[in-house]
């Protein structure tokens, strides 16, 4: 009788372990690792900006141009290093890319990541519109603005470039390399602002 009530107190066990139930853990949610950074030498003085220090982010933007078929309809792309706390911040700009606006409102992740990589080395172009635009506006509220018509040395190059997606987005992450003299004033272009051995790091977002 012992016998029969150990095993009657066994199989009771089993059968509240089997009706325990397991709980489902989803697997990780991807997600693209997204960070921002720009350091170089300007006048003269080393400087930077950090994701995280001081409130700093990257904020990827874009302008589009939507017109009916069968005009093309164009996106330029861009990425700026910001803090809602400081005054400073550095903006890159890239245009413009082409594309049916008929088939969707954005271009084809494969039209994003082709429009990059063609233009590894983009020229100056004023606003962007066939080219790169720097701006950057210094601790004091000046904003300064590269042109495509100075006589200054100037380059530029996109020196990594990788293509990303997650469940919130399609990315271009990438580092730039730039020398560049920037203008206060596009109009009667005075003052200067030379930024030397410009590293920024960040990302555009389809």
């Amino acid at each position: 009788m012992k016998v029969f009530k150990g095993i009657v107190g066994l199989f009771g066990v089993a059968v509240i372990a089997s009706c325990v139930e397991h709980e489902v853990i989803p697997p990780p949610k991807e997600e693209v690792d997204l960070t921002c950074s720009f350091s170089a030498t300007i006048e003269g003085d080393d400087y930077e900006l950090i994701q995280d220090v001081n409130g700093y982010y990257c904020n990827p933007t874009q302008a589009k141009e939507i017109l009916p078929t069968p005009q093309p309809s164009n996106v330029k792309y861009f990425s700026e290093i910001r803090s809602d706390a400081q005054l400073d911040f550095l903006k890159i700009g890239l245009g413009s890319l082409s594309f049916n606006a008929d088939e969707d409102i954005d271009p084809t992740v494969e039209q994003f990541t082709a429009f990059f990589n063609s233009n590894t080395l983009p020229d100056f172009d004023e606003n962007a519109d066939e080219g790169i635009e720097i701006v950057f506006r210094d601790g004091q509220g000046t904003v300064w603005t590269s042109m495509d018509t100075t006589n200054e040395v100037q380059n530029f190059e996109f020196t990594s470039l990788v293509q990303e997606s997650d469940e919130e987005g399609d990315y271009m992450k990438f580092t730039a390399t730039f020398n560049v003299s920037l203008f206060d004033d596009l109009e009667q272009p005075t003052d200067t602002l030379l930024i030397e051995n410009g590293v920024y790091s960040g990302y555009f977002e389809r």
